[in-house]
């Protein structure tokens, strides 16, 4: 076991998701901090990027995070309705989506994943649908909506 409650490098504030890397260094959604904190297998901090902000790098709730083949972080960003994209040392890449029901456009993604070919999958939780992307961000389609049927989707988290 490691980690304890607080602000510091290895503490946390609501840990969320997490994703491990093809090294094995896992990357926690240190949620009530708004950052992404990377630690190697043996749970020893290695490095945090994030803080509570809008600008690009920043977050608002960052609540689940995923990492591709080549070892980039995706976040989504859940009260900023977006998703970012870093290296594995933090450096900002891109950012894609905002506010909204339309295609690219969140309420508050909460879930993210990434397939072995490099798709990024968005649970779209406030819309009741899941958004599939490539690794930089382009659309590519969805499917869900709010409903008990089959195919359909109440508040999808991950």
């Amino acid at each position: 076991m490691w980690g304890s409650a607080g602000e510091r490098d290895g503490q946390f504030d609501a840990p969320a998701g997490l994703a491990v890397d093809g090294n094995g260094n896992i990357y926690v959604a240190d949620t009530g901090n708004h950052r992404i904190q990377k630690f190697t297998a043996a749970g020893l901090f290695v490095t945090a990027w994030g803080e509570l902000g809008g600008r690009p790098g920043q977050f608002d709730t960052p609540w689940d995070v995923a990492v591709d083949d080549h070892g980039n972080v995706y976040v989504a960003d859940t009260k900023r309705h977006r998703i970012q994209k870093f290296d594995g040392h933090g450096t900002y890449i891109t950012t894609w989506g905002k506010g909204g029901s339309g295609r690219a456009e969140f309420l508050a993604p909460y879930g993210i994943a990434v397939g072995p070919d490099g798709s990024v999958f968005v649970a779209d939780t406030g819309n009741d649908r899941i958004e599939k992307f490539d690794g930089e961000g382009r659309f590519i389609t969805e499917w869900g909506g709010h409903g008990d049927d089959p195919g359909l989707f109440s508040g999808p988290y991950g």
